[in-house]
């Protein structure tokens, strides 16, 4: 890493810059305050009409066993925002899901069950479930399917992503940049899965977090992101770059960003390194235990099966496609195709 891992001010300034806070426990409303006075420049000074809050809100199960968002976090930032412009409109947004065992989860129902809805009414807060909103459709590079969008983001607002600190099956660990794919407002996103380091990136592009937090006071080992085993870290990290603070995430759980497909490919895709980044506070590492079922080789051969497959079906299907259409009107046909051909071959 480029910047000393101390208390301090970062050697380079133009890096981005992760806080990291110890022996938080839940001390949440002051951790805003701590983190300021560290590095100042992570946090807003001015806010646009509206913030939105991304938690971790993969499945029903209580934050303190390290798999969702604490609902604490909203008594610690909702008071932190209004002292900053009065008359903000902050909402909370989760979309639904396909659950651990193959499920469906309704955002409503995890809103009600881990106490966000009582939470939004005592301070006077939305809590919006993105699967209800209007959306539209976007083609992204490199990946077949088209990519549905909440009409939501189109407007300006303050993004808050918070999410846990976990090791994943298919992609090594999940933090800020993973927690993103809630955005997508539909329940299943399977299809997806074999195209997450192209997604992950594309969507960071898209929407990139203002504020990120990584609560780490559990973090979650083995068998993440939902079934793992809680880990006591009391850590938080805070950053107002989602690659900066998923990389400190990574040196918290002793895992090589190399391993991680989705850090390198937004990396790759801004144009930055893997140590790219400065840490302000003291990291006290500790080694997470990771795939203990070692399926995680299994589950990437069988994303590269998907993806050749797919790339197969999409290459015949063209050229099917080529043949009907010259079958049909081979004179219309070889007009259009040769010019194509011949700026191809002479770059024209």
């Amino acid at each position: 890493m480029v910047a000393s891992a101390q208390t301090g001010v970062p050697s380079n300034a133009m890096l981005p810059v992760a806080v990291i806070l110890n022996q938080v426990k839940d001390r949440l409303d002051s951790a805003w305050t701590s983190a300021r006075q560290l590095h100042p420049q992570i946090f807003p000074t001015i806010l646009p009409a509206r913030v939105l809050i991304k938690p971790n809100l993969c499945d029903i199960v209580a934050w303190e066993n390290g798999v969702t968002t604490d609902p604490a976090w909203l008594r610690a930032l909702v008071p932190q925002l209004r002292a900053i412009r009065p008359d903000v409109r902050i909402a909370v947004i989760e979309s639904d899901a396909i659950g651990a065992y193959k499920t469906y989860r309704s955002c409503d129902e995890t809103f009600e069950r881990l106490g966000y809805v009582a939470s939004a009414a005592e301070f006077g807060i939305e809590v919006i479930n993105l699967s209800k909103t209007e959306t539209f459709d976007i083609s992204l590079p490199g990946i077949p399917y088209p990519v549905r969008i909440p009409q939501l983001f189109l407007e300006q607002f303050y993004f808050i992503s918070i999410a846990n600190l976990k090791v994943h099956p298919y992609e090594h660990m999940t933090g800020i940049l993973k927690n993103s794919l809630g955005l997508l407002p539909q329940a299943d996103i399977g299809h997806y899965h074999p195209y997450l380091p192209t997604l992950i990136s594309a969507l960071h592009l898209l929407c990139p977090p203002d504020l990120c937090i990584i609560d780490g006071r559990i973090g979650l080992e083995g068998k993440g992101p939902i079934q793992g085993d809680p880990v006591s870290m009391q850590t938080l990290i805070f950053s107002n770059d989602a690659l900066a603070a998923d990389l400190m995430a990574c040196r918290l759980m002793t895992i090589s960003p190399e391993t991680v497909p989705h850090l390198r490919a937004t990396a790759r895709d801004l144009g930055r390194s893997l140590d790219s980044y400065s840490a302000i506070g003291e990291i006290q590492p500790r080694k997470f235990a990771f795939d203990p079922e070692q399926a995680h080789g299994q589950i990437l051969a069988k994303f590269a099966c998907r993806r050749m497959h797919r790339t197969s079906e999409l290459f015949t299907n063209r050229w099917i496609d080529r043949f009907l259409r010259f079958k049909r009107e081979p004179i219309n046909f070889l007009t259009s195709a040769i010019p194509k051909l011949a700026r191809r071959v002479y770059g024209r």
